[in-house]
C-alpha cells in the first residue's frame, strides 16, 4: 500500500514524508526536497524535528506524539526552519498507518507553505488592535492589558499605575496648522512617549488626542511621578513640521492599583478624572488621583 502510495506522492504539490513508527524519516517526495531545502539522501534516516525552528515548545510536541500514537490524527501548522535557515509556516496533516495486526507502522504527513496567510492573519489581528497613524496599541487593546495588569497584580500582589495623557489646544494646532501637522504632532508625542518608558509598560492611542499609558509594577506615588515627569519634559519638545516648529504640551492624569481602585472601569475614569484636575490646572504638568493641587499632586514643565 505504501508503494503505491509512493508512487501518487511523487507528483503530489504538497510535501510529503513518511516516517516508520519511531518516527525515522524512510521517504520524501520532490515536493517535501524544494519547500525545505533537504534532498531526499539528507533526509532520509533522519527524524522531522531537522525542521525544528525553536518556536514551539516541548509540550506542543509530545501532545501530537500522544495524539498520534493513540492512532487519531492530526491537522495543524508550524513554524519551521528550512536548511538555509529561513522560517516558514507549514499546515501539516499527520495520518498513522496501521498494519494488518492493527499496529501503527508508519506516519504519513503531507503539508505546505501557507506563511503569506500567516502573515496576512497576523496582519489583520494587529490592524484590529492598533492605531493606523501611530502603530501604537488602539483603546480596545488598552482596556484590555488593564484588565490584564489587574488579573496580574491580583495573583503577585503588587500594584501598578494607569495615566491618561491629552494634548493641550490641540485643536488650535489643526486649525493653525493643518491636518497633516496634527498628523506629525501626533506621532511625535507617540514615539516620545514610547522612549520615555519601559518596554514591560505600555503606551496607547485610545482617542483622537488621547494616550493611555500603564506603568507595569508601579504604585508608589514618588515612582509614578517621576516617570511622568520624564513623560512631559518629553513632550514639552517643540515639534518640526515642515518650516515650522510646533508648540506642545500635554497633561497627565494618573491612577494607582490597587490604592485608587481594581477595576479597569475604576481605574479609566480615577486617571481621566486627575487628567481633567491637570487641565484646569493650566495644562503641561500631571496631577495622581486624590492628591492636592501642590506640588505632590504634579508638577509644571517649562515648554
Amino acid at each position: 500500500m505504501l508503494a503505491h502510495f509512493t508512487w501518487i506522492a511523487e507528483e503530489c504539490p504538497d510535501a510529503v514524508l513518511i516516517t516508520n513508527a519511531d518516527g525515522v524519516i524512510e521517504y520524501v517526495n520532490p515536493a517535501f526536497e524544494a519547500l525545505t531545502g533537504y534532498s531526499r539522501l539528507e533526509a532520509l534516516g533522519r527524524t522531522p524535528a531537522m525542521l525544528k525552528s525553536g518556536t514551539h515548545d516541548a509540550e506542543f510536541y509530545r501532545q501530537i506524539w500522544s495524539d498520534i500514537l493513540q492512532g487519531r490524527g492530526f491537522r495543524g501548522v508550524f513554524f519551521n526552519r528550512r536548511k538555509n535557515g529561513e522560517l516558514f509556516h507549514e499546515e501539516e496533516i499527520i495520518q498513522p498507518v496501521r498494519g494488518a495486526d492493527g499496529h501503527i507502522t508508519h506516519f504519513i504527513c503531507a503539508g505546505r507553505d501557507v506563511t503569506e496567510r500567516m502573515q496576512q492573519v497576523e496582519q489583520l489581528k494587529h490592524a484590529a488592535t492598533h492605531d493606523s497613524l501611530t502603530d501604537l496599541p488602539n483603546r480596545a487593546l488598552f482596556l484590555d492589558r488593564i484588565d490584564q495588569a489587574a488579573r496580574q497584580a491580583a495573583r503577585r500582589e503588587e500594584g501598578f499605575t494607569v495615566a491618561l495623557l491629552d494634548l493641550d489646544q490641540f485643536r488650535e494646532t489643526n486649525n493653525r496648522f493643518g491636518h497633516l501637522a496634527g498628523d506629525a504632532v501626533l506621532q511625535a508625542v507617540a514615539r516620545r512617549t514610547k522612549s520615555s518608558i519601559r518596554e514591560v509598560d505600555t503606551v496607547a492611542r485610545i482617542g483622537g488626542d488621547e494616550f493611555g499609558l500603564i506603568l507595569a509594577g508601579i504604585s508608589e506615588r514618588a515612582a509614578a511621578q517621576a516617570v511622568l515627569d520624564k513623560v512631559l519634559a518629553a513632550n514639552a519638545v517643540p515639534v518640526r513640521f515642515e518650516d515650522c516648529l510646533i508648540q506642545v504640551t500635554v497633561s497627565i492624569g494618573a491612577s494607582m492599583y490597587p490604592a485608587d481602585g481594581r477595576s479597569e472601569e475604576q481605574l479609566r475614569k480615577r486617571a481621566d478624572a486627575a487628567m481633567y484636575a491637570a487641565k484646569r490646572a493650566g495644562g503641561n504638568c500631571c496631577r495622581l488621583f486624590g492628591e492636592t493641587r501642590s506640588r505632590a499632586g504634579g508638577t509644571k514643565v517649562k515648554p
